[in-house]
């Protein structure tokens, strides 16, 4: 019978635990958990980050993997705000109005927050404007919704559809740093959609009616399908851009993470931590995911493209 020392002319380790950081093809025995281990590449991976100050869910981000914002989300609606340096998160400027399940986008000093809902339910149309330190208010949405989703700047945002009314709609509208217009309309009626991209390059993907795995693409004018999700699933959240994005999360407490390249969705690393209604920033190969679900303060980076991941290694 052929053995590993046999074939690979070395022995395998015997680890009380696993090494800090493995190489590619390393194999060893973890002799406190009894389980072979191998150290192998997957396409892309989350890692812990710090813990949000305060736990929530339903809540709205902005920013990069380093320097990102939390706000709104909770129940009772919050208005608390967040500041991620890439290590911990720390106390900004609170909100003018209360609220959960609202469109975000921008950067951490420069956000922006749309719609949403209060405590007794009760749809917003309110729009603020972050500067860093404080919020102002924006011009108000045309629709008041709430469980909308959003991309763009604060001055060029796009908000998707939502549900206003309690049922879900296909209004899009457009942000110009002052008022909001009408957008092409979204081809469904659709709201907890992972979103991506720019006003006018903009990505949709998934939705909590009926869980669907559909994605459509904007070029700021109209919707048209794109690839589908392998997994359908609503209330994730999306980061990157139309033609390099991610879809995250997902009712009910999914893990799995896909990557979109303009055409086809495919599977990268998943969430340590599995949850819905959670909020997102950055871009493909170097995203942020925090809030959502339970424990409400999880903070997740990813890093994209091959990395060393271990597995344990089971027989047939």
């Amino acid at each position: 019978m052929a053995t590993y020392y046999g074939t690979y002319g070395q022995k395998v380790q015997y680890l009380a635990s696993d090494p800090a950081s493995p190489q590619l093809g390393q194999v060893w025995f973890n002799s406190t958990s009894n389980l072979l281990k191998v150290a192998v590449t997957q396409q892309g991976a989350w890692a812990t980050g710090g813990n949000l100050g305060t736990g929530r869910s339903s809540l709205a981000g902005a920013g990069t993997q380093t320097a990102a914002a939390a706000f709104g989300g909770g129940s009772p609606a919050g208005n608390a705000t967040e500041e991620y340096d890439g290590t911990s998160w720390s106390p900004g400027g609170n909100l003018t109005t209360s609220r959960y399940a609202l469109g975000g986008c921008g950067t951490q000093t420069t956000a922006l927050a749309f719609g949403g809902g209060t405590s007794p339910i009760s749809d917003l149309n309110a729009t603020e404007e972050y500067n860093g330190t404080s919020w102002t208010g924006g011009g108000n949405l045309g629709t008041a919704r709430q469980e909308l989703s959003g991309c763009g700047t604060q001055t060029t945002a796009l908000a998707f559809p939502g549900e206003a009314g309690g049922g879900a709609g296909t209004q899009v509208e457009e942000y110009n740093g002052t008022a909001w217009t009408a957008g092409g309309t979204y081809p469904v009626n659709q709201r907890g959609i992972a979103a991506a991209g720019t006003q006018t390059v903009a990505l949709g993907g998934g939705g909590a009616d009926s869980p669907t795995s559909a994605s459509f693409e904007y070029n700021g004018s109209t919707w048209t399908a794109g690839g589908s999700l392998s997994t359908g699933r609503g209330y994730g959240t999306g980061a990157g851009l139309q033609t390099s994005a991610l879809a995250i999360g997902g009712s009910p407490a999914v893990s799995q993470t896909e990557s979109y390249d303009g055409t086809s969705w495919s599977t990268v690393g998943s969430l340590n931590t599995g949850r819905s209604s959670l909020a997102g920033a950055g871009t493909q190969t170097s995203a942020l995911a925090f809030g959502g679900g339970s424990p409400g303060n999880a903070t997740e980076e990813f890093t994209g493209g091959p990395v060393v991941v271990t597995r344990t290694v089971t027989g047939t």
